[in-house]
C-alpha cells in the first residue's frame, strides 16, 4: 500500500514537471502544453514553422488568456456553443487548399503535432468568438454616412492605382459594414482590457523560457 502510494506520487510529480502551469487566472490556469498547443495550432494554420521563444510562448499565453475570459463572459450570457457542421466544413475546406489528399493533410497534421479533432475544435472557437463579438458589441457600434465617405475619401480612394474610380453608392454598404466590424473589434479590446485588470493573473516566469 505505501509503496502504491509513493509510486502515485511519483506519476503526479514526474506529470506536473512535463505540463507546469505557466499562468494562473484567480481559481483557473493555463499549462506549458496548452500554450504550445496554440503556438502549433496558430503557426499551422498561418503555414508557417512554429516558434517556441519566449516571445512566442507569452504571446500564445496572451491570447489563452483572452479565450479564458470570454468564455467565461460566454457562460454567463449564454451565448450560441456554434455550429460543429459549420467547422467541419471550414475544415474540408482548408483540407482541400492545403493537401492534395486527405492521407497528406492528415501527415502534415501529424508532424506539426496535432489532430483533426484539436484543429476542428479551434476552427468551432473561431466561430463562437465571431458570433460572441457579433452579439455583444455589433448592436452598440454606429456609423454614420460621414463616416463612410470619410472612410472612401481617405482609405479608398488613396488605394486606387488607375483606371475608374470605384463608385462610393455601389461600395457604401461594404465600407459600412467594415467600419462596424473594425470599431467592433475596438471595443471587445476595450473590454478584454478592462477584463485583464480586473482578473488576479499571476505568471509564472519559469515557464516562459526559450524551447518547447
Amino acid at each position: 500500500m505505501r509503496l502504491a502510494f509513493f509510486l502515485l506520487l511519483s506519476i503526479t510529480g514526474f506529470a506536473e514537471v512535463l505540463d507546469r502551469v505557466a499562468v494562473t487566472i484567480g481559481n483557473q490556469v493555463i499549462t506549458q502544453s496548452e500554450i504550445a498547443e496554440e503556438i502549433r495550432m496558430s503557426a499551422f494554420l498561418n503555414n508557417e514553422p512554429p516558434s517556441f521563444t519566449g516571445k512566442a510562448k507569452r504571446e500564445a499565453a496572451d491570447r489563452l488568456m483572452e479565450q479564458m475570459l470570454v468564455r467565461r463572459e460566454m457562460e454567463l450570457g449564454r451565448y450560441s456553443e456554434g455550429s460543429p457542421v459549420e467547422a467541419a466544413a471550414m475544415l474540408e475546406k482548408l483540407e482541400k487548399t492545403r493537401a492534395r489528399s486527405q492521407g497528406e493533410f492528415e501527415q502534415a497534421l501529424k508532424t506539426a503535432g496535432l489532430t483533426k479533432q484539436q484543429l476542428q475544435d479551434y476552427l468551432l472557437w473561431g466561430l463562437r468568438l465571431a458570433t460572441f463579438v457579433d452579439l455583444r458589441f455589433r448592436p452598440a457600434v454606429q456609423v454614420s454616412r460621414e463616416d463612410v465617405e470619410t472612410y472612401y475619401k481617405d482609405k479608398v480612394l488613396p488605394d486606387t492605382k488607375t483606371g475608374k474610380k470605384p463608385d462610393l453608392t455601389e461600395m457604401r454598404q461594404q465600407i459600412r459594414q467594415a467600419l462596424s466590424e473594425d470599431r467592433a473589434d475596438q471595443q471587445m479590446d476595450a473590454w478584454l482590457k478592462d477584463a485583464r485588470t480586473r482578473a488576479h493573473v499571476e505568471i509564472h516566469k519559469a515557464a516562459f523560457e526559450d524551447g518547447e
